[in-house]
């Protein structure tokens, strides 16, 4: 039971992460002056790290799937 509070936990925040990352991407470009590549590299890695968060949480949550499965 813990580890699907863990499992979507870590989803949650993997998604509010992909969230701030796209608001961040999206406030970059409706500005009307030139940013620095280092401002766009850093919403993006925010974004690749959360997409990264969802992963990890999908990949516990199919592995007490197939714990579950053998354990019939």
């Amino acid at each position: 039971m813990i580890t699907y509070v863990l499992i979507i936990l870590i989803a949650v925040a993997g998604l509010i992460m992909i969230a701030g990352g796209i608001w961040g991407l999206f406030y970059l470009l409706t500005q009307g002056t030139q940013r620095p590549l280092r401002y766009y590299a850093a919403v993006i890695g925010m974004i690749c790290g959360g997409l990264g968060m969802w992963g990890i949480a999908q990949g516990l949550r199919i592995g007490l799937v197939l714990i579950e499965l053998a354990n019939r």
